[in-house]
């Protein structure tokens, strides 16, 4: 509907230029002049996009084909890149969880004028996504025979470890930096792992777990809990479900109007017309809660292969932007400790297969304050009745600055 004034005014201009040329045509030309060959003195820059265009405008309205890879973002950069589509239809991720529900957010959309959807990924064993990947990876390990494994975390992640690996009967052991909440502290630990505190930050907690591994001369594997293809294989399932479910979703809204009288003064063609074209929508926009980026690379990697025009949009704390910085200088910079208020949903530095995946991938990237963090923990509480901490309100702040901007 936003495009409807320009394309009003390209047809104004067409029409102007039309007449213009007829006019032109109709004079006569001088002896030594000569009719000019289609498409000669336009820039290359011009000419060839403007062929392809009345190609495509030339075409058949009858001929279709489905939405391809190479409709969109063309994800794969090397000829031996993953296929995440097949990892996350191959992944044994439901051995373990089940299908969250994609929930309808009145408060929100009546808002915002748009339907917004709400993926309650809290309703999981651990509270969060993470079990999704880091169940996948912990199967992976113990089919290749390891029993134990060793894991880093400021506390989410690493619960979310501590519950994959008490599901797959495996002895998991957590470092947390000393800055961890005492509370995240008992969580991991009542979860079965053993948990070992080391180091003032993430960085000293990930080499202290690695030398743990290390030392145990291959009884522990240390675990990447974001940068392995396994973590964002399992992650990447989120976005096949809000695929599947997003039809479901729309069914359910044309069955809806479908029911519905229609209003005194108002034709039936157009109530038919609302309906095919509730029908025909399609996801706009995912906003994604960065953090370790595993579950923005997962869901981009399906979402871009199966709806092309659906935009992944990546949403992180203003004081804490580290994906938009990485992309916007295309390389991997190191940031300070994120502060507590969000910590669960923030590292250091990106790993570089999720790198690879947002860089080629994510469309936008919008940040949030801490006052518009607190306003989603409320608006979700208002829509689903959950609370959520700060680090699981950041990707409902998303929608609202997207909009706003």
């Amino acid at each position: 509907r936003s495009l409807s004034s320009p394309r009003r005014g390209v047809g104004m201009v067409a029409m102007s230029l039309r007449s213009v040329l007829s006019r032109v045509a109709q004079l006569p030309l001088p002896v030594a002049a000569r009719p000019m060959s289609s498409g000669s003195g336009l820039p290359y820059r011009i000419r060839v996009p403007l062929a392809k265009l009345q190609e495509r405008k030339n075409l058949p309205k009858h001929e279709h084909r489905a939405p391809a890879l190479g409709d969109g973002e063309q994800l794969e950069t090397m000829g031996s890149a993953p296929d995440y589509v097949r990892l996350a239809l191959t992944s044994r991720v439901y051995d373990m969880v089940q299908e969250t529900p994609l929930q309808f957010a009145p408060g929100l959309s009546h808002r915002l004028g748009a339907q917004v959807h709400i993926k309650r990924e809290d309703l999981l064993p651990a509270f969060s996504y993470k079990v999704r990947g880091a169940f996948n990876v912990l199967d992976s390990i113990r089919r290749e025979g390891a029993s134990r494994v060793i894991a880093y975390s400021i506390g989410g992640q690493g619960y979310a470890v501590a519950v994959a690996a008490a599901a797959l009967g495996m002895k998991a052991t957590v470092v947390l930096p000393e800055r961890t909440p005492r509370q995240r502290r008992m969580q991991v630990e009542r979860a079965g792992a053993t948990v070992v505190i080391h180091g003032s930050g993430l960085e000293e907690a990930k080499q202290e777990a690695q030398r743990l591994a290390r030392a145990s001369e291959g009884e522990s594997i240390f675990c990447h809990l974001h940068d392995d293809v396994r973590v964002i294989a399992g992650n990447a399932t989120v976005g096949l479900e809000i695929v599947r479910q997003h039809s479901v979703a729309l069914e359910a809204g044309v069955a809806d109007k479908k029911k519905r009288k229609v209003p005194d003064g108002l034709k039936p063609e157009i109530m038919r017309g609302a309906v095919q074209a509730l029908g025909s929508q399609t996801i706009d926009a995912i906003f994604v809660c960065t953090g370790g980026c595993s579950l923005i690379a997962g869901i981009a990697a399906t979402v871009k292969q199966l709806m092309p025009n659906c935009k992944v949009i990546g949403v992180e704390p203003e004081e804490h932007n580290l994906l938009e910085r990485s992309l916007l200088s295309g390389h991997r910079p190191k940031l300070s400790e994120p502060s507590h208020f969000v910590d669960g949903a923030a590292v250091q530095q990106l790993g570089s297969e999720v790198f690879r995946l947002c860089d080629a991938l994510v469309d936008d990237v919008v940040t949030v304050s801490t006052d518009e963090i607190c306003a989603a923990v409320r608006d979700c509480f208002e829509d689903t009745r959950a609370m959520l901490e700060p680090a699981g309100a950041i990707s409902v702040a998303g929608p609202k600055r997207g909009v706003s901007s």
